[in-house]
């Protein structure tokens, strides 16, 4: 992550060095990403770069980690989870995830070339312990749901989570396909609410 003599530079420094890192890793990708035309476009020298960040990936984790991740938590912050149930939460997460690909389509393609990076050593040093805070999210709100009768006690809380983060995954997939769809035509709506029955009723029959 960043040195503190990083965040000791101005705003507008910063913003211009992240901004030039998110250009070139979207342009070229995380394995041909060139540090020298990134730092060229920030009007860095190299010397500078190093006090910065130790290296490519330490810059790449924390455009994944910082930059991204907290853009993503910005769409869904506002959200009053006391007051919604345990479904219209998970569908409010997916639905806010979409708008940050709408929104953001440079972070948004480093997200999801980062998705599909099949170095998997890369995504664990990258991810670390960040990846917890998601599954401890939502395994606290399944618990809570639980104890207030909203979900079966007898639900595995871990294989829900596993469903959702695949049901996350797909979603985030089938947008990626249909970008002719929008959230404003509930196109993606349709498609998501599909897969929320699912998750809600099962394959049982009510006859």
């Amino acid at each position: 992550m960043p040195t503190p003599t990083f965040f000791n530079l101005s705003e507008n420094k910063k913003i211009l060095i992240i901004e030039s890192a998110v250009d070139e890793f979207f342009e070229k990708g995380y394995e041909k990403m060139s540090i020298a035309k990134m730092i060229d476009k920030a009007k860095i020298p190299r010397g500078s770069f190093y006090q910065y960040f130790e290296d490519k990936q330490d810059l790449y984790t924390f455009i994944i980690i910082n930059i991204i991740g907290s853009k993503k938590h910005s769409y869904f912050e506002n959200s009053n989870i006391d007051e919604m149930n345990f479904l219209d939460i998970i569908k409010e997460l997916f639905v806010s995830g979409i708008n940050f690909y709408k929104d953001e389509p440079k972070l948004a393609s480093i997200a999801t070339e980062f998705l599909n990076i099949k170095d998997r050593e890369l995504k664990r040093n990258i991810l670390g312990d960040s990846q917890k805070v998601g599954h401890v999210f939502l395994k606290n709100l399944i618990e809570d749901r639980k104890r207030l009768g909203e979900i079966s006690k007898e639900i595995d809380t871990e294989m829900l989570i596993y469903f959702i983060n695949t049901i996350n995954s797909s979603f985030v997939e089938y947008f990626i396909e249909h970008k002719n769809l929008s959230i404003e035509n509930n196109g993606l709506i349709k498609y998501l609410d599909k897969m929320l029955f699912l998750l809600n009723n099962g394959l049982q029959s009510n006859k």
